[in-house]
């Protein structure tokens, strides 16, 4: 269904309605003959952001198995071995290729909901295949990247203009490098 719904978006977005989540809308419609403006951003920089911010999880996750190891729980640190791998291979897709990062934006659906209001913005999402001539895309990516305050921030904003430079890897050469 999800797959079905990012099909209907340009024809959408051409009839001039913006179909986003709820915590990614403006709330205020366009006046007659205004363009519809809509948010995109790099999912590469939002990875970066998230992996240099108190949302990134590792630590916690590192704790968590140094506990149970001193605890004997061989049931939990099996759990945690295994998310290990599985959270860095999700993380590198995000970070070097165009996979989604919805999951990295849950903990800001506030502020990037308030970020849309802000910039009188329909919808912020990754990319746009197909916009009209009503249409005016706005890029939010550091504004994004701002909001999960990375440490350092200058440091965190130089990779990201970095990045940006760069083509993103195709997924089928990243699911072949381990």
């Amino acid at each position: 269904m999800k797959h079905f719904a990012l099909l209907l978006v340009p024809y959408v977005i051409a009839s001039g309605l913006a179909l986003a989540p709820a915590h990614c809308r403006a709330g205020d419609e366009p006046a007659k003959g205004a363009k519809i403006r809509i948010g995109t951003y790099d999912n590469r920089a939002i990875a970066l952001a998230f992996f240099a911010s108190r949302f990134n999880p590792i630590a916690e996750k590192r704790a968590a198995y140094e506990k149970a190891k001193a605890a004997g729980d061989q049931a939990k640190m099996k759990e945690l071995e295994k998310w290990g791998p599985q959270f860095q291979r999700q993380l590198h897709f995000q970070t070097f290729g165009r996979a989604p990062v919805d999951d990295l934006l849950e903990p800001l659906k506030e502020k990037v909901a308030q970020l849309a209001r802000d910039k009188k913005l329909a919808a912020i999402t990754m990319s746009c295949d197909f916009t009209g001539d009503q249409v005016e895309l706005v890029d939010v990516t550091e504004d994004l990247v701002k909001l999960f305050d990375p440490k350092p921030l200058d440091k965190t904003l130089q990779s990201v203009r970095e990045v940006r430079k760069i083509k993103p890897t195709r997924l089928a050469e990243l699911k072949d490098n381990p």
